[in-house]
């Protein structure tokens, strides 16, 4: 009798996991690991907040950091690996009693990655804020007579507060005016005055930021009561838009190394002495832009 050979024959079984984990695939010769689709891995992110003043107050994605000094630490909640994401942050200081300041930034973050955010440098993006204090009525008209006020001039007035200046220049001669302030309450007490004095038609009042207006270039007399950080943000603005010839007239605060034309100091019947500033803009500024 003739004996056949024996053949095994292996039969493999795939043993189902869950998606995610790992499953062994078994067979005569064994058990060997295969893995499948690998978890989702995730990591928090620290960003490190480097801020202009020891008491700014900072802000990440409406979030804010607790502490002082010029560096903040921030610890991002768990992220996706492998995904971008993007975190505004925003540090606010008063650099005096009348100034807020705020910087925002707008960062990329990835999981696991620290990285650092240098808000300590100025940048045309920037907001200010400054409280109101009223330039006193025969301030307001030696600030006029300063800038030449005429019968063809279109003023200007950011941070208008109650509109006084705009209202006296028009008064004065200018054909017409144009008012912005941040605050409704400012906005509010400046249309009611400029209808008081029957200008409704000459004068527009506008709720805003002033650093946003989008007609600027309509402008050949501008006001300013703001401080030395606003005019230094306004005064590209001023340079780009304005029309060779314009006026800028700014009580107390200077424009940096844009020296004025003009100094002139002058007493109020309120008491005190004031410092009025004057500028034009020149052919020279326009080409120096080019």
């Amino acid at each position: 009798m003739t004996m056949q050979p024996i053949r095994l024959l292996l039969v493999s079984v795939l043993i189902a996991a869950p998606c995610g984990t790992v499953a062994l695939e078994r067979s005569g010769e064994g058990a060997r690991a295969q893995a499948t689709a690998p978890s989702i891995s995730r990591a928090t992110s620290r960003i490190t907040v480097n801020v202009p003043n020891p008491d700014s107050e900072v802000v990440i994605e409406g979030t804010p950091v607790p502490g002082s000094g010029t560096s903040r630490a921030f610890e991002t909640p768990p992220l996706e690996a492998g995904v971008t994401y993007h975190y505004a942050v925003t540090a606010e200081w008063r650099p005096n009693a009348y100034t807020t300041m705020t910087r925002t930034k707008q960062v990329t973050v990835t999981a696991g990655v620290e990285m650092e955010v240098d808000l300590t440098v100025s940048d045309p993006g920037d907001r200010v804020r400054v409280i109101y204090v009223p330039t006193p009525a025969d301030v307001a008209g030696e600030m006029i007579r300063l800038a030449s006020v005429g019968r063809a001039d279109v003023v200007y007035e950011p941070g208008c507060g109650d509109a006084r200046v705009t209202i006296a220049a028009v008064q004065a001669g200018a054909e017409r005016g144009i008012c912005v302030d941040i605050a409704p309450e400012r906005v509010a007490e400046s249309r009611s005055r400029v209808e008081e004095a029957g200008l409704g038609h000459r004068i527009d009042v506008r709720l805003g930021d002033a650093l946003d207006v989008p007609d600027l270039s309509q402008a050949t007399v501008v006001f300013l009561y703001m401080g030395d950080h606003f005019n230094l943000l306004i005064r590209p603005i001023l340079w780009k838009e304005l029309a060779v010839g314009a006026r800028v007239v700014s009580h107390r605060f200077t424009m940096g190394d844009w020296q004025p034309d003009r100094t002139v100091f002058v007493s109020s019947a309120e008491g005190g002495q004031y410092e009025l500033h004057l500028w034009t803009v020149t052919a020279e500024i326009k080409r120096a832009l080019q």
